[in-house]
């Protein structure tokens, strides 16, 4: 009955273990922070001021307004594929320690298995 605890004390605290990687991953993953939607509205922000005091008033040349533009939308493409690197770094290094977690179980498992055959002979 004792070993028949410890299991049941393990899978709950593997439970939670997996709930609360699931809610980082989540996280990490899903929405935007605030940092990434100020980055995103100052980006925006900045390439309509531009098209709209070039294209509009004129006061900047149009080469140079697209160019900047262009610009613009570079660093904002650069700062996407910065924030898709870290999150699939953290991503792969919650994997990396789910399947560490998931062999070390699986070498318990198979002496929990060793002593119940030992113990039926």
């Amino acid at each position: 009955m004792d070993n028949h605890q410890k299991l049941l004390e393990e899978l709950e605290e593997f439970k939670k273990e997996k709930d609360r990687v699931k809610q980082i991953v989540g996280k990490l993953g899903g929405r935007d922070n605030i940092q990434t939607k100020r980055v995103n509205m100052l980006l925006i922000g900045m390439i309509a001021m531009l098209l709209f005091t070039g294209g509009v008033l004129r006061k900047i040349p149009i080469n140079v307004t697209m160019y900047c533009a262009m610009m613009l939308g570079i660093v904002k493409i650069i700062w996407l594929l910065y924030e898709m690197s870290r999150a699939n770094h953290f991503q792969y290094w919650i994997l990396s320690t789910i399947e560490i977690r998931i062999n070390e179980m699986s070498v318990k498992i198979k002496k929990i298995e060793k002593s119940l055959e030992e113990l039926k002979n």
